[in-house]
């Protein structure tokens, strides 16, 4: 057949959705496209008549250990009467361990307190805390995986090192800080990059909505 008859000849409308069907539930998945997937399947949540905010906080922090392969996540929610951050969830420790995690609080003045937790804004959602600043209180080494690598050097810039972590922030109606996701620990031993920062903090910024509602 002459190719330009060929390339003129109409296709079928329904071969064009099948096509475009067959493309967005079986075609190939590189990692956006994973990720994609997987947020919109947290959006929708949001439409959800009834939502069972225990379970979504444990399906974020799955998904944020999974997609971007960190080794530890703690979600972190202030309570709405005693107004104290508590953790809800934490993925990547032992139950003892992450029982006594999840048994921390903090004000909302302790949390932000410099002194015991020194801090680098990343963006107005993203903060990063380094090891070499020693960013947790006394009697808090227990919350990492490996607390005897705490205090290793770092060799380069984008080491991870074991007392690294980087606090994800969401926020309430009035814009005060209503939880925040925390990683720490990537599984190459590197700090997430800037793609994984801004996918991280779309998460948070769903995940705040979702507990707003």
């Amino acid at each position: 057949m002459n190719p330009s008859v060929e390339a003129s000849t109409p296709v079928n409308a329904r071969d064009v959705a099948h096509k475009m069907k067959f493309d967005y539930s079986r075609g190939v998945k590189d990692a956006t496209t994973k990720n994609l997937e997987s947020v919109c399947a947290l959006c929708g949540k949001l439409e959800q008549p009834h939502l069972d905010a225990g379970v979504l906080i444990k399906e974020t922090a799955d998904i944020v250990a999974k997609l971007f392969a960190i080794e530890r996540v703690a979600i972190g929610v202030r309570d709405p009467v005693d107004k104290l951050y508590m953790y809800w969830v934490v993925v990547g420790l032992d139950d003892e361990t992450a029982e006594g995690y999840q048994a921390l609080t903090y004000t909302r003045d302790q949390l932000l307190n410099p002194g015991t937790y020194p801090s680098y804004e990343i963006s107005a959602r993203t903060r990063l805390f380094l090891a070499e600043e020693h960013p947790y209180a006394q009697g808090e080494e227990f919350t990492y995986r490996r607390p005897g690598l705490i205090g290793m050097k770092r060799r380069t810039l984008t080491d991870s090192l074991e007392a690294d972590y980087l606090d994800f922030l969401f926020f309430d109606q009035n814009g005060d800080i209503l939880g925040f996701i925390e990683t720490s620990g990537t599984r190459l031993r590197k700090l997430p990059d800037t793609t994984t920062i801004k996918w991280i903090e779309l998460v948070a910024g769903i995940l705040g909505a979702a507990l707003r509602k």
